[in-house]
């Protein structure tokens, strides 16, 4: 039986890569080459006659009645997520960057993204290299809850790194052969690479004659969220023409340093009511500060929190103060209301079941974190 599954099983593989293979035998990896031949032979255990590896059951060919499931046919299941090849935003080697997440609905308007109303947040971010060409466009749509979803396209223009089809045969501890984690599609010419499974993180990837895409699913993905963006894109290029770096909003990272005037009217006099601040930062959009995260804390020693040399232990209390002018849907959702509804009682039942509290100040949302429903009530009524 276990003859037959091998066999089965290497005709999975492209000659291509039985060519390209490594001669060097692995432990639990049998590298498939015609020189090795006989190592898969004796690991079977039988004696059968090897044919030629069917090259159509290595690359798909896709058809109008593909199943969405079928572009992830030889991935194994449960795979570990961190093995899913992806593109890491945070090294690619980008100059600049521009925020176009407030363009949603003209950009599903003008077909340029579909519209995906069952998840309400969603960001674009373009990255540009140092002559403000563009890097790469990022399209990402979230759902939090029951249906947890993070939906992500990335294309540009610069090479990605290659992700290796499967030029190998892995061995599980019975003798089993362990099938590819990588399928590949052939559609309109162009091959899609496509790695992980169901209920793990995914990716769909190819390069046309323009530009790489990636789609990005998580672990709550299901593969027809994977094949309808897919579709999309097929159908629908980006037109990068639209992100060059004069149209897009620059978010610039700071603290209240920087600029000690920000948010003064939304932020209590924490030094009043015996509190420091520490560690904080200031985002701006285009010059204005939309958003904030400031931590004051008190019964420590300032100096060594300014330092990083204080360990904190019992008697020190923290408020951790976040303000945002741009509030999402989540957000708004687990608001308590205007400020002037807020009381002490209020206050430290919220505290019972969740580990903040958040209400609106006129169009700034406020969402405080602490354990004192006494302290956190202090502060807050001095903004009323």
């Amino acid at each position: 039986m276990r003859g037959n599954e091998l066999l089965d099983k290497l005709e999975l593989i492209d000659p291509a890569f039985v060519e390209a293979a490594d001669a060097k035998p692995k432990k639990k990896m049998l590298w498939v080459r015609r020189s090795a031949l006989a190592a898969c032979l004796c690991l079977a255990a039988v004696s059968f006659m090897l044919f030629i590896p069917d090259n159509s059951r290595s690359v798909l060919k896709w058809s109008e009645s593909f199943r969405p499931e079928s572009y992830f046919k030889y991935n194994q299941s449960g795979n570990d997520t961190d093995s899913v090849d992806s593109i890491d935003i945070s090294a690619v080697p980008y100059a600049d960057s521009r925020d176009f997440s407030d363009y949603r609905s003209r950009m599903e308007n003008d077909n340029i993204i579909p519209e995906m109303p069952e998840h309400p947040l969603f960001s674009c971010i373009a990255r540009y290299n140092e002559d403000d060409s563009i890097y790469s466009v990022s399209f990402s749509w979230h759902q939090r809850g029951e249906s947890y979803s993070d939906l992500t396209i990335v294309a540009g223009y610069q090479e990605i790194e290659s992700i290796e089809d499967c030029i190998a045969v892995e061995i599980d501890e019975n003798g089993n052969i362990v099938s590819p984690s990588v399928t590949v599609t052939e559609r309109d010419g162009i091959r899609i690479t496509a790695k992980g499974s169901i209920n793990s993180r995914k990716t769909l990837t190819f390069r046309n004659e323009t530009a790489w895409y990636q789609i990005i699913g998580s672990w709550g993905d299901s593969y027809e969220s994977m094949a309808e963006l897919l579709d999309w894109v097929w159908e629908h290029p980006i037109e990068f023409e639209l992100f060059t770096i004069d149209k897009g909003a620059e978010i610039i990272n700071s603290d209240l340093e920087a600029y000690p005037g920000a948010f003064a009217e939304y932020i209590p006099d924490f030094r009043a009511f015996g509190y420091f601040l520490g560690e904080n930062s200031l985002r701006l959009k285009d010059g204005i500060p939309y958003r904030y995260e400031g931590h004051y804390y008190t019964g420590v020693d300032e100096a060594k929190v300014e330092d990083g040399s204080y360990l904190f232990e019992e008697g020190w209390s923290e408020i951790h103060w976040c303000i945002d002018t741009e509030p999402d849907y989540y957000d708004l959702q687990d608001c308590l209301g205007d400020i002037s509804g807020l009381s002490l009682q209020l206050i430290a039942d919220t505290l019972t079941e969740k580990s903040h509290i958040s209400f609106m100040i006129e169009d700034c949302f406020i969402k405080v974190y602490g354990e004192d429903a006494n302290e956190i009530w202090a502060v807050v009524e001095s903004l009323m």
